[in-house]
């Protein structure tokens, strides 16, 4: 069983939700509710939950001033928030678990699913809740959090120099040159990739242009990026590839 902590300043909202949760997540077991932060932050440390559905927003603080005030946030966090607002997309890039009011049911169930099977794991989240209070911090997130080896890890994009699929990995290519794979779809994170100023150059393959030294002819035609490697560039995304260069001002050969 997940032993769970409800934090939200409106009482509604927490009976909906004990309603919804001892009806569809037979796997969840309500301890306590909380109506301000400091209760919560209280409740937390007398009752150890597993998961915590947390409001964002509350007249005693938000739900990340809580977050902020316990030692060590070894619990998983659900944020229950009526606003699709720039929280949600550092909680995107912190592969953290958000579900919009009203609620959901099927997303509710994903999310209660998903932190049940990752319990069983043994999985480590502690890292995404740091890359979380960094991301929250930018207009558009840097740390991006992805699954390695049964724990969270986070890579800052902007010290990647391109992303590739092999066979079933994403492998992020550092620019010192240290990699990191990861067991899953580069689609997964595409979005996330495109919006840090990355770039199609393959395929399997996305470079993060800022770090492009220039474009060459050799062979074909190939980016050369600041560290010093190569690599091969498809015909077809050439030209599109040296315009965006030519916004940033990198020339090409």
């Amino acid at each position: 069983m997940l032993k769970a902590l409800i934090v939200d300043d409106e009482i509604a909202s927490i009976k909906s939700l004990e309603i919804l949760l001892s009806k569809f997540c037979k796997q969840v077991e309500v301890i306590g509710n909380a109506q301000s932060i400091d209760d919560a932050t209280i409740l937390v440390q007398k009752h150890k939950p597993d998961v915590v559905f947390l409001d964002i927003e509350m007249p005693s603080g938000t739900g990340f001033d809580f977050l902020e005030r316990c030692p060590e946030i070894n619990f998983d966090v659900i944020f229950i928030t009526a606003y699709n607002n720039y929280a949600v997309k550092a909680f995107k890039y912190s592969a953290i678990d958000y579900i919009l009011k009203p609620i959901d049911i099927e997303e509710l169930v994903k999310a209660v699913e998903k932190i049940y099977d990752q319990k069983k794991k043994e999985f480590n989240s502690s890292n995404k809740y740091n890359a979380l209070f960094d991301n929250l911090k930018e207009l558009i997130p840097q740390k991006l959090v992805v699954t390695s080896n049964g724990k969270y890890e986070y890579v800052d994009l902007r010290n990647m120099v391109y992303v590739e699929q092999k066979e079933n990995f994403i492998i992020f290519h550092n620019d010192n040159k240290s990699t990191l794979s990861i067991e899953d779809p580069i689609d997964s994170i595409e979005e996330q990739l495109l919006e840090r100023n990355f770039f199609r150059i393959q395929q399997n393959c996305l470079i993060n242009i800022l770090k492009v030294s220039k474009v060459i002819k050799m062979n074909g035609f190939c980016v050369e990026f600041v560290n010093g490697e190569l690599l091969p560039i498809i015909n077809t995304k050439r030209d599109e590839l040296i315009q965006k260069l030519s916004e940033i001002n990198i020339h090409h050969a």
